[in-house]
């Protein structure tokens, strides 16, 4: 069996099984349990292949990492087209619901996306291009909110306002995701309906902390200044 595995590999096509195997040995375990040897065993080639396109560890990661990303980047623009006649602030708001929503369906990749980082000599423009496209995607969509009310904003305000909202949805995930939450809750400092063992109020609340963040952007940001 493993040889017939072995014989239906084409050039490129291992990269990419290496990859996929990759990312489903995060859905089940620890980043620090990657192994190359491991990940050949399980598609069936030599650890020499698998070496012939990532030349060890680091390399692997940083790969998964900016693949990660990329696939964070399709994943919230695919729901995106799903409101794509949405006016500006659904857009917002859908942005943020599937922020959180993949956090929670891919934990393995948002972790090693936001949580991992290689030494600088290890960064690479495509890691680099792949982090950003996310944080474009929210600004354009920002600004063709704020244009419905002829808020015109400079470069600096913009960035402020990604910035802002993506600080906001991304704290509230992390927040859940470790379980602070559940922490405040059992303490009694919060309701119940905050803890993350309910997920439909998770959204509940969500959906009134975009609201927050939307209105705040709209009375806010026209007066900020660098």
């Amino acid at each position: 069996m493993s040889q017939q595995k072995k014989s239906g590999y084409h050039h490129g096509n291992l990269r990419v099984a290496l990859l996929d195997a990759g990312f489903r040995s995060l859905e089940t375990g620890h980043l620090e349990d990657l192994s190359l040897r491991a990940l050949a065993k399980e598609v069936g080639v030599t650890p020499t292949a698998a070496y012939n396109h990532f030349a060890d560890k680091m390399a692997l990661m940083v790969e998964m990492k900016t693949e990660g990303f990329r696939r964070f980047d399709d994943y919230l623009t695919a729901r995106l087209d799903t409101v794509k006649e949405a006016c500006p602030e659904d857009k917002v708001r859908c942005l943020g619901r599937a922020y959180m929503a993949f956090a929670f369906e891919h934990p393995g990749i948002f972790n090693l996306i936001f949580f991992w980082t290689p030494e600088q000599k290890y960064l690479t423009d495509a890691l680099a291009q792949a982090a950003a496209c996310g944080e474009t995607l929210l600004k354009d969509i920002v600004a063709e909110m704020l244009q419905v009310d002829s808020v015109e904003l400079n470069d600096y305000q913009k960035s402020v306002a990604s910035f802002s909202a993506w600080s906001m949805v991304h704290g509230t995930t992390l927040l859940l995701k470790t379980g602070v939450v559940d922490a405040v809750t059992y303490c009694g400092n919060w309701p119940a309906e905050f803890s993350s063992q309910n997920r439909e109020s998770q959204s509940h609340i969500l959906e009134h902390l975009l609201e927050i963040q939307i209105e705040g952007l709209k009375r806010v940001l026209p007066s900020v200044k660098p």
